[in-house]
């Protein structure tokens, strides 16, 4: 058979899925503690019948080729999510282990525009030897009430549906845990093969939303247009980490790029997911704001409830070039320094922090005004914070006390800091930088070369940077605590302005609010900073654009507050005392501030 073409395998879809069979009784909810993973609530599909979509390779895959199967694993996936790519080794593996017992696997694609070229990249990266589907249409994932681009359904040799949902309760769109806890699909793989009831018959899958055919909603009209009124927002709001070698895992440049991803760009944009900013405040509080403006959101919400449509195409601006890897945001560099080692990042799982040194050398001390944090491989690379070397411990296993301040950062969407002017940062004589790596594996298997670039005042400044924390070290979060409270406390001895916050906490930490209480004059308590949805995902400094006059003899306050419940999906153990600890199954409790000292 002659191999389709891209545009033929979107208009083949689904040949035949016919009478899928629905009950209406409704599926068992999931355990207690899955708060993320509750059983789907809508009536379930209880078997298929036979079905046809053709392969990456054009080849044309039907139920009825598998009918010695003992069980059948459909699996959705799509490039460019990240909990569909990270999930995609371990299907690979899984599909492995299951062949010496009759068990068939499927990926299945059910973007609208999804690029061929990019699943057959996925599908290189992953290891996956199963065939991956085109369903083009979404005819198949509709007629299984599939929603995302993780879900897998297990069909026995009936093709009875005995499971649908998530594979496990590792990974999620906002997090992800040390271990598995749950094991949904080899549970039901197990009890499909033995014959037995499957114990959670139901999950929801968490992952990207699946776009379909992009169709405006009954009753909306729009006059917006990609090329005229959208792609310049998205542009300005979205491409300074979703371009080539950005950090993000998709692009969004294109119309191309956006038109499969539709339902994606909805659901974050609707819920103020994206751009990321967890800070109340006015607009123009912050130097570095992304949120988008009132307009901005009407205008992207109206084009994707209107079908998103395209306009002139050769009217379109130009999307944002990549990143180059060797390029330098703030021009060339004084001194660049380097990891002389690669760090090996796997493929999937939860890398604990790495510590990594750099000597640099120096003869004599520097006045920093601009540092830049680059990481090797952006894909894997979460955050950076670079410190100095503690004195007294050497090497890799030195301890990072960041509760100190640290030197530079590397943040999701941020590298570069730049000082005021006449402001500056100092790196000693004879310095060590000790790097604190976050690394999230994404998938693939990598390596990180990550370098910090330096570019030095031309004479003392007027004003030196120092960047300093209010900490709560001696924290101690009980077991099952579902809004426990740390405060801590910084004196102010000296007339202070304060250029940024930046709060830093692990998965359990929910909010941080920072404010200064003025001990002469009545010690009335005015909050600076408000974080109310703290998201680990997200380290964002916040900039002030008008920096913040603190008085000599006021205390600097800072209140976190953590769930170590059982209902915070991303918890590494509701059950456990949590306290201070460099690990994200740890805790911290620090209130960054970056300020400069008046007379």
């Amino acid at each position: 058979m002659r191999k389709p073409s891209r545009s033929a395998l979107a208009v083949v879809g689904l040949m035949g899925v016919a009478a899928l069979s629905l009950s209406p009784r409704p599926a068992p909810r999931a355990r207690a503690g899955d708060r993320d993973r509750e059983a789907l609530p809508t009536a379930r599909v209880d078997s298929v019948k036979n079905f046809t979509l053709y392969d990456l390779d054009g080849k044309p895959r039907s139920l009825v080729d598998y009918k010695r199967a003992k069980a059948i694993v459909i699996a959705w996936t799509a490039p460019g999510c990240p909990v569909a790519e990270v999930y995609a080794p371990r299907l690979a593996e899984l599909a492995k282990k299951y062949v010496v017992d009759q068990v068939e696997f499927f990926g299945v694609s059910s973007n609208a525009n999804e690029s061929i070229g990019e699943l057959k990249r996925m599908v290189k990266d992953a290891g996956t030897r199963y065939p991956v589907l085109v369903d083009a249409e979404g005819t198949l994932a509709q007629a299984l009430s599939v929603k995302t681009t993780t879900t897998v359904v297990v069909l026995d040799a009936n093709w009875r549906v005995r499971y649908r949902g998530a594979v496990d309760d590792q990974y999620g769109v906002n997090g992800r845990k040390p271990t598995v806890g749950r094991a949904w699909l080899t549970d039901a793989l197990d009890s499909v093969l033995s014959a037995k009831a499957v114990a959670t018959e139901s999950t929801d899958a968490p992952g990207c939303p699946i776009t379909f055919t992009p169709k405006a909603k009954p009753g909306v009209t729009t006059s917006k247009t990609w090329s005229h009124d959208v792609a310049a927002i998205v542009h300005q709001r979205c491409a300074g980490c979703h371009r080539g070698n950005g950090g993000a895992p998709f692009e969004l440049g294109t119309y191309a790029d956006v038109s499969s991803r539709t339902a994606v760009l909805h659901e974050v944009i609707d819920q103020n997911r994206m751009p990321p900013w967890h800070a109340t405040g006015e607009d123009g509080t912050f130097s570095n704001d992304r949120r988008l403006k009132s307009d901005e959101k009407k205008a992207l919400l109206e084009w994707l409830d209107g079908g998103a449509p395209e306009g002139d195409a050769a009217a379109a601006p130009k999307p944002p070039p990549a990143l180059a890897l060797d390029a330098w945001e703030m021009g060339k560099p004084d001194d660049v320094y380097e990891f002389e080692k690669p760090q090996s990042i796997p493929a999937e799982g939860v890398v604990p922090y790495r510590f990594v040194t750099i000597k640099t050398n120096l003869t004599d001390d520097k006045w920093v005004e601009a540092v830049e944090v680059q990481p090797g491989a952006p894909q894997v690379v979460h955050h950076v914070l670079v410190g100095f070397e503690p004195a007294n411990r050497k090497g890799r296993n030195a301890v990072f006390a960041p509760w100190g301040g640290f030197f530079a950062a590397m943040v999701p969407g941020g590298r570069l800091q730049e000082f005021p002017k006449g402001m500056a940062k100092k790196l000693p004589k004879g310095t060590t930088l000790l790097f604190q790596m976050h690394y999230t594996p994404n998938g693939v298997a990598t390596t990180d070369k990550t370098r910090i670039g330096l570019r030095y005042a031309s004479k003392e400044p007027e004003r030196e940077v120092r960047t300093a924390g209010v900490t709560g070290i001696d924290l101690r979060i009980p077991p099952g605590a579902a809004r426990h409270e740390v405060t801590a406390q910084l004196p102010v001895p000296f007339n202070a302005r304060i250029l940024a916050f930046m709060p830093h906490m692990h998965v359990r930490g929910t909010s941080y609010r920072y404010s200064v209480r003025k001990l002469v004059g009545g010690g009335e308590e005015t909050t600076l900073l408000d974080v109310p949805k703290y998201d680990f995902n997200w380290q964002t400094p916040y900039r002030m654009t008008t920096p913040i006059v603190v008085p000599r003899g006021s205390l600097l306050r800072g209140v976190a507050t953590y769930d170590n419940s059982a209902g915070n999906p991303y918890n590494p153990d509701p059950t456990a005392w949590v306290t201070w600890g460099d690990q994200t199954w740890d805790e911290m409790m620090i209130g960054y501030v970056d300020y400069v000292i008046d007379p």
